[in-house]
This record gives structure tokens, C-alpha cells and sequence, in this order.
């Protein structure tokens, strides 16, 4: 038996930093998935063992840890060992770039879950496992537009129709999340950019003008100190005249948003022109996909019980 499923990156269209607590920085950020995702192929086994087998699918960032500490690994580990199931056999095919912001560590872990909570007929939700292993890799378990606070773990879905059309920039090396926080501390940076529930109430009534007035990072700044490309390449997105642009997560992508499909092909030309690693992506929410439907119709059962 087998599972496969795609994991999205996220796009943070807003993040205020609101506080520090137990040594960690509080968050308020609005949030979307969009379409571009890593593959994620997850075979049972008989054993209890987990392997993982990751390959890039492009030229940015290999990634060069212990498989012990990949997200993907420990969440599945963790949803056997909670579960009681068997091992997995996990195979990623990766298209996010890494240490871009993107969020594709998380994503990777959410969507490991969600393929073992599928291919082991499991009911229970899997987001509070999905929280243990990374602030915002809950979110990633359904994905869409959302506020998202705390560490990352309190999540407000938002139901809406619209579709944002973003143009991202990769830059060529990624930027460390740990030490861009460092930085934020250091330079004093500030927090609160952003009116967050402007930009809720926008993205709920489809009002990209109001929306772009709400873009922002507080990470921006100790980002743009910590890899130059992040300001160079906002600079050249900004010259093509986006509705609103911006830095997603700590960097290093940066984005602009324009009112069209064309426009965004018009101006992934022009960087290309330029040699800048750049392509066209919009919003998506997986949980509303036709395949997610029969996903979910999956998770009805309850043979295995969750043990605490």
C-alpha cells in the first residue's frame, strides 16, 4: 500500500512579531498556500522502521542533514510511535526551494501526516502531532488563507473565493530562520507592521487594493542584512509596478502580487531577461481540491486510536 500527496509551500502576505515568550518570538501573520509543492510518496511496511529518500527536483539548495532530523522523518516516526502503525517508506521529490521562506520543511511534515493518517485508515486529527514539529507545520495540514498566531500554532482559516497571482524571485543561497530572529533582536527592529485584520476582511471580500496596503515582514530588514539578495531582488520586482510586494517567512523569496495571470507572465519574462530565478504561482487551498474531497472521505474509519 501507498499514498501519494502534494505538500504546498505558504506565502506569508503579513508577519508581525507581537512578543517573546519562553524564549521563543511570538507571531502574527496572514498566510496562504500556493501552487507549487514538493511530492510526497509513503509506502507501508511490515516493521516498524522509517526510511526517507529525498531528491531535488531542481538546481536550489540540496539539503545537507542527518535524515534523524528531517522534519519529514520525525513526523512520520512520531505518527507511528503515536499510533501504533507500522513503519513507512517515505520518498520527496522536492520543488520548494530551501531556506527560502517557503515554508517546505513544514510542509513536507504536514503532508507525511496527512499521507499516514490516509494510508493507515487513521480518524484522529493530526495537527496537534503536526504542532510538535515545527511552528507553523499545522497550518500546512489543510493550508488555504488563514491568520496564524503564536509560535504558529493557533490557526483562523478564512473561507474565501479569491485568487492572488504572485511572481516570486529565489534568491541563490537561503537565509538561517534562527539567525534572522538573532538579527531582528539585535537591529530592534520593528514588530507591527501590518494591519491584520484589514487584511483578513480583504482577503474575505476579495479587495486586493486594501489587501496590498496591508503587505509587510517585520523580518524584512535583519533578512535584507543577512543575504543582499533579498533587497536587490525586491527592488526588482517593485520596478515592474506590483500591486503590493514582499518578503514571504525570513527569506530569502521575495514576491509581488499583480492583478492578473498575464501580468505575472509579463513580468517572469522580464526578470528572466535579467538572469533572476523567477516564476509565476497563485494562491491554492488544498482542502477545497476535488482529490482532497475523496481524502478526507478516507479518514472516516477509526481503527486506530490515539494513545496518550
Amino acid at each position: 500500500m501507498k499514498k501519494n500527496v502534494k505538500a504546498y509551500a505558504k506565502i506569508n502576505l503579513t508577519l508581525n512579531i507581537t512578543g517573546i515568550n519562553d524564549g521563543f518570538h511570538d507571531i502574527e501573520s496572514l498566510v496562504t498556500t500556493v501552487d507549487i509543492y514538493d511530492t510526497i510518496t509513503v509506502s507501508a511496511r511490515r516493521d516498524d522502521k522509517i526510511t526517507l529518500e529525498m531528491r531535488m527536483a531542481g538546481k536550489r539548495f540540496a539539503e545537507d542533514i542527518p535524515v534523524e532530523r528531517n522534519n519529514a522523518y520525525k513526523a512520520a516516526k512520531l505518527f507511528a510511535e503515536t499510533f501504533k502503525t507500522g513503519g513507512a517508506d517515505v520518498k520527496i521529490v522536492k520543488r520548494i526551494p530551501l531556506a527560502g521562506g517557503l515554508g517546505g520543511s513544514s510542509a513536507d511534515a504536514a503532508g507525511v501526516l496527512n499521507a499516514m493518517k490516509a494510508l493507515y485508515d487513521v480518524s484522529e486529527d493530526v495537527k496537534p502531532l503536526a504542532d510538535m514539529l515545527g511552528s507553523d507545520t499545522g497550518y500546512m495540514t489543510s493550508g488555504g488563507f488563514a491568520v496564524i498566531s503564536g509560535r504558529g500554532e493557533r490557526v483562523e482559516k478564512i473561507e474565501s473565493e479569491m485568487k492572488l497571482h504572485f511572481v516570486l524571485i529565489y534568491a541563490n543561497s537561503g537565509v538561517n530562520t534562527a539567525e534572522c530572529y538573532k538579527k531582528f533582536d539585535e537591529i530592534g527592529a520593528e514588530g507591527v507592521l501590518s494591519d491584520n485584520l484589514a487584511a483578513a476582511e480583504a482577503v474575505k471580500n476579495d479587495d486586493l487594493k486594501t489587501l496590498g496596503k496591508c503587505v509587510g515582514n517585520a523580518l524584512y530588514l535583519p533578512a535584507a542584512e543577512l543575504n543582499k539578495e533579498v533587497e536587490s531582488n525586491l527592488g526588482e520586482i517593485k520596478s515592474l509596478s506590483p500591486t503590493a510586494c514582499g518578503m514571504t517567512g525570513s527569506g530569502s523569496t521575495v514576491f509581488g502580487i499583480f492583478e492578473t495571470e498575464e501580468l505575472c507572465r509579463w513580468a517572469v519574462d522580464k526578470l528572466r531577461k535579467k538572469d533572476l530565478d523567477c516564476e509565476y504561482v497563485c494562491s491554492v487551498d488544498p482542502s477545497k481540491k476535488s482529490g482532497m474531497k475523496k481524502f478526507l472521505k478516507a479518514f472516516r474509519g477509526q481503527k486506530y486510536r490515539l494513545r496518550v
